[in-house]
């Protein structure tokens, strides 16, 4: 078996992870490896597992009203989503939550199970590489700018000339700030995937690269601290991910004022 995953590792290295060769900045050598690949394959079957459990528990009048009354995995998930869904309800609001639930619930998820794997001695989280957050960024990133030109049409667009460009009997308003608002907001707008992948990036492979350390040297007891600290920060991490797209979504969903 070991032979095998060698075998396996090298030809990925070789065919997929090893085709950029350039480096600058912060984009060195990648780490990115198979083990992250089955990372985020873990992290798909388990929430795939968690759904199907928790769906058999919704029986009778009371289905999806009454959680489940041991705190098994179903009633993990339950409190999990119920969590997210008031903290997108307190943004958005509770229409706009319930509709951007399964969005956003499964995307916390996503993140919180892999952020958790760090903690697990043999696997690496998908979320401490830059592929895995720049790849849930941009998809954010897409999805709110999609909705938001769906929803407002060319109104959302005029978010992007800040209070140059408002809509007015008397025609534009600040038409001279045109020039200087149109690429503050462009660039502004792209830093919010970057800044959504790095600060994950960072913070996660920090955690584990401690955690790992510490059990290295002392992997009796001394490392138990250091694993609390590390579910904190995956809990952070995942409330700071879904709190920003949420945030991003809110604003793309609100409908420009006519004037």
């Amino acid at each position: 078996m070991p032979e095998f995953w060698a075998r396996l590792t090298n030809t990925a290295e070789q065919s997929v992870f090893g085709t950029r060769h350039w480096q600058w900045m912060m984009f060195g050598d990648t780490h990115y490896s198979l083990v992250h690949v089955a990372a985020a394959l873990i992290t798909v079957v388990f929430l795939i597992f968690a759904a199907l459990r928790w769906r058999q528990t919704l029986s009778g009048k009371t289905q999806g009203v009454v959680p489940p009354r041991e705190w098994r995995l179903p009633a993990m998930l339950n409190g999990f989503v119920n969590a997210t869904y008031n903290m997108s309800a307190d943004v958005m609001g509770e229409e706009d939550a319930k509709k951007w639930l399964p969005f956003i619930g499964t995307l916390a998820l996503f993140i919180f199970i892999n952020n958790i794997q760090g903690l697990v001695p043999g696997l690496l989280p998908a979320t401490d590489t830059l592929k895995t957050n720049l790849a849930l960024a941009v998809m954010v990133f897409v999805i709110y700018n999609v909705v938001g030109v769906y929803t407002n049409g060319f109104h959302y667009l005029a978010h992007f000339l800040g209070p140059s460009f408002e809509f007015r009997q008397g025609g534009i308003k600040f038409p001279w700030l045109f020039f200087l608002m149109l690429p503050i907001e462009i660039v502004s707008h792209i830093a919010r995937p970057v800044s959504l992948s790095l600060r994950l990036m960072g913070n996660m492979l920090a955690d584990h690269k401690v955690v790992g350390a510490v059990l290295v040297l002392v992997p009796l007891l001394v490392p138990v601290p250091f694993m609390l600290l590390g579910v904190m920060v995956a809990i952070i991490q995942t409330v700071v991910f879904t709190l920003l797209s949420v945030i991003y979504l809110a604003l793309a969903l609100e409908h420009a004022e006519e004037h």
